[in-house]
């Protein structure tokens, strides 16, 4: 493990998150986002959106859409998940349209790529925008922040 994720994981303090995939009566399997924290352990139905090394450590990272918390915002849960040894760890993440990560080397300097993330434009009473039949989105830029080692950015 490089500087870099030994830097950020600590195994003693950091919740515990895993990915897996699970499959009801011969569907189409799922990707499931287990965590536990010490106290609680959870589940959350969802896809992978992102397989990609985020940290530049040459190790496999995440981002995790989940299937739970999607309400009449119609924004979801994208968590960002760094690899570990022997677990992930949450990186940070919210609730948005979409996500992108960027391939191009971070502007800051730092090994950790940048993110763009969508948020709906909305008019207001809070509806969704569309043109045509297609809803607006408006870009953010996220980052790694390191001091609080997760990424950060703005959102709507």
């Amino acid at each position: 493990m490089t500087a870099m994720a030994s830097g950020l994981c600590n195994s003693e303090s950091d919740a515990k998150y895993f990915l897996s995939q699970w499959s009801d009566s011969g569907e189409s399997p799922e990707d499931i986002l287990s965590s536990y924290d010490g106290k609680e352990f959870s589940v959350d139905p969802g896809r992978v959106v992102y397989r990609g090394d985020l940290n530049g450590d040459g190790v496999e990272d995440f981002i995790f859409n989940s299937r739970v918390g999607i309400g009449s915002s119609m924004d979801s849960t994208f968590a960002f998940l760094i690899q570990c040894r022997g677990y992930l760890k949450h990186a940070g993440g919210d609730y948005f349209a979409g996500v992108k990560v960027l391939d191009d080397a971070p502007k800051d300097g730092s090994d950790f790529k940048d993110v763009e993330i969508y948020s709906y434009i909305r008019n207001s009473s809070g509806q969704i925008r569309y043109k045509g039949d297609k809803a607006m989105t408006r870009l953010h830029l996220w980052r790694f922040n390191p001091q609080t080692q997760r990424y950060e950015g703005q959102s709507e």
